[in-house]
């Protein structure tokens, strides 16, 4: 099976944003335009429901590696009968790799270190991508530049700015992250309550040292993000991807 061979692209409307849909064998392809593509499995769609010429798609919420974690796509087509090709063709896909893949996924579920979402972004001029977890987030590059991290418990400020996300933690340092629009309002809404809800109900009580070691860019924060985003994208146990560098970190190669 030829995982990339393309089946079929049609433009769609996802909300008020022309999309292009392409149907892959093992993923949908969601190329917003003007945006980067958004991938998303058939094993973590949770349904994918039709109205005449409308596709309402969710999605359970595990990602992996390459394959970007959106909870609710509404699609609206040209025609039905586009919209039945598509809806048919998801639905016999979901269910095809929903019976593959039940055991993976019931373990998964169990484990707290996988991350909620996984996008595609940028930090200033540098591209990589976030990681986004239940108390904080992961910035990992793809080429150069340097690796983030942030504990929510170190935010003092979240501010949004067209298409922007900006972090002020520290000292008044801050991080900015460019999101896809087409996620941009799931994204701001989750890390903006998620944020508000830890500073409310929880302590935090580290150390100086813990706090510097957790939250930051480069150095400090570097072998974290990267054994995270490794772990995120199962290559924990390839020994054959990654390396020691001299300074006793991990070290990809091909990164």
């Amino acid at each position: 099976m030829d995982s990339l061979r393309l089946i079929r692209s049609e433009l769609a409307y996802w909300n008020d944003d022309k999309t292009k849909v392409e149907l892959y064998e093992e993923f949908v392809r969601f190329i917003p335009v003007g945006d980067k593509a958004i991938d998303v499995k058939y094993g973590n769609i949770a349904s994918c429901k039709r109205y005449i010429k409308e596709l309402h798609i969710t999605s359970k919420g595990s990602t992996e590696d390459g394959y970007y974690d959106i909870h609710y796509i509404p699609l609206i087509f040209e025609n039905k009968d586009i919209a039945e090709y598509y809806y048919s063709f998801i639905a016999e896909r979901t269910q095809q790799f929903a019976d593959v893949s039940e055991t993976d996924r019931e373990t998964k579920k169990k484990k707290n270190d996988n991350p909620i979402y996984t996008i595609p972004s940028t930090m200033g001029f540098t591209e990589g991508v976030l990681y986004i977890f239940e108390d904080h987030f992961s910035f990992r590059v793809s080429g150069q530049g340097e690796n983030a991290r942030l504990h929510y418990m170190d935010v003092n400020d979240v501010v949004k700015s067209f298409g922007s996300i900006r972090f002020i933690y520290g000292r008044n340092e801050t991080m900015t992250f460019q999101i896809p629009k087409a996620v941009f309002a799931e994204i701001f809404k989750y890390l903006d309550n998620r944020i508000k809800h830890m500073h409310v109900h929880e302590k935090d009580d580290v150390s100086e040292y813990d706090r510097f070691t957790r939250t930051g860019k480069g150095a400090g924060v570097n072998d974290m993000v990267i054994a995270e985003s490794d772990a995120a994208r199962g290559m924990t146990d390839d020994k054959k991807r990654m390396t020691i560098s001299e300074t006793g970190g991990l070290k990809r190669r091909g990164i």
